[in-house]
């Protein structure tokens, strides 16, 4: 039944490192201009014949980076206006249904919205439901040192139960099946 739903082919990035890529690629071209016609004596690898071409990629790089800036937004202001005087809880499947955002995307603007202090919310840890509300203080594990990647996760954590989140680093309470904070499933 999920399968037959409609969910945005837009990905939420929450990242802007593509203006720096772009910014790079500009001073690349900067750079060969000022070789090319301040010093020509001067020429760094060829870089006054070649180097002003990088303001062609610049130029896209900079207009994915803004469509990706307006897609985030739209996706924020989408999941908020639907969390937003929300109480009691919802499973993140329904969530998704609601907002038409995948779930691992919802998931990650839920993240960004809590860090801008937008909305409060918690996970249940034996559902997974997002509790909307309440907080979390996070606890970190001592013994966590990096979010590991899904697979190796998986294979340092399968089967048993682990003291903290792989994912996040907090320390769930004993017996919880999904952690609090980033509600990654633990067992």
């Amino acid at each position: 039944m999920s399968q037959d739903r409609y969910y945005s082919k837009k990905d939420y990035k929450g990242d802007y490192s593509a203006f720096g890529v772009a910014i790079v690629f500009t001073i690349v071209g900067i750079v060969s201009l000022v070789l090319r016609y301040a010093y020509p004596a001067h020429d760094f690898w060829g870089i006054s014949g070649w180097g002003y071409w990088m303001f062609v990629p610049a130029f896209f790089i900079f207009i994915g980076a803004i469509g990706h800036v307006d897609t985030d937004r739209r996706m924020r202001n989408n999941v908020l206006a639907s969390v937003q005087n929300r109480t009691g809880s919802i499973r993140i499947e329904n969530l998704a249904a609601e907002t038409g955002i995948k779930p691992h995307h919802v998931l990650r603007v839920l993240v960004d919205l809590r860090t801008r202090n937008h909305i409060k919310y918690s996970y249940d840890s034996t559902t997974g439901e997002i509790q909307f509300g309440e907080t979390v203080s996070y606890d970190k594990a001592p013994e966590f040192v990096t979010p590991l990647p899904k697979k190796q996760a998986d294979v340092i954590f399968a089967g048993g139960e682990s003291t903290f989140c792989p994912y996040c680093g907090h320390k769930p309470p004993v017996g919880s099946q999904f952690c609090e904070n980033c509600g990654s499933k633990l067992t």
